[in-house]
């Protein structure tokens, strides 16, 4: 199968690609900071492409770039700046703030499904992730909410084509010290590489315009 994995410049997105390539995928990972896709394009020895999944005129040109044939899309968020403190913010921060997660989050979705979603594979899967668990109130559960409502929205277009859209959700952890929770306990990138793959597969074909969480068993924050 072939699979594209944006983020490829996060420690996220790596660790999909990783996990994607081990189960015998071809991947091509993506992202705007080229340095550390070469890095990670050659340490997973797979291809990359350099776009900004923000900008339009990026995205259209590099189309061709992919493969014309593929079988899924992960979309992880692209790199966020620190913020800081919320509470020290002034209104422009605040602003500024906002923006950037939703870019990161929502628009470089959608803008990336947009602009490859014709070149899907029948049969395919597109998988969105939110890596955190968002704290109530924040801009972060704000994006969460619109990507959950986005992605609902997206299963009757293209279940037409016979491909499923979901989004794979941080959910709240396990409590340290729980009796059932060991040092083995795997970590939220290897929980969402597991069900984003595990989405792909032909067992999974009833499951579309879904928010699943990983949370190591615990009970999810649909925050």
């Amino acid at each position: 199968m072939e699979m594209l994995v944006t983020g490829g410049d996060t420690e996220l997105g790596r660790a999909i690609a990783s996990g994607f390539r081990d189960a015998g995928h071809n991947v091509v990972i993506a992202g705007s900071q080229r340095a550390e896709l070469e890095v990670a394009a050659k340490e997973l020895d797979v291809r990359y492409v350099v776009f900004d999944t923000n900008d339009t005129a990026t995205l259209d040109t590099a189309r061709s770039a992919f493969p014309q044939h593929l079988d899924g899309i992960v979309n992880v968020p692209a790199p966020r700046w620190d913020a800081g403190d919320p509470r020290t913010h002034t209104l422009a921060d605040r602003a500024a703030t906002w923006r950037h997660a939703l870019d990161t989050t929502v628009l470089s979705a959608v803008l990336t499904t947009a602009v490859l979603g014709d070149q899907l594979s029948s049969g395919g899967s597109i998988i969105n992730v939110v890596p955190t668990n968002p704290a109530e109130g924040s801009a972060d559960a704000a994006i969460k909410a619109a990507l959950a409502s986005w992605t609902a929205g997206q299963a009757a277009h293209f279940g037409i084509r016979g491909i499923t859209i979901n989004l794979v959700a941080a959910g709240r952890s396990a409590d340290s010290g729980y009796d059932g929770l060991d040092r083995g306990s795997a970590s939220t990138a290897d929980e969402i590489t597991r069900l984003a793959l595990f989405l792909t597969t032909p067992a999974a074909r009833h499951i579309t315009g879904e928010t699943l969480h990983v949370s190591q068993g615990a009970l999810a924050s649909f925050g």
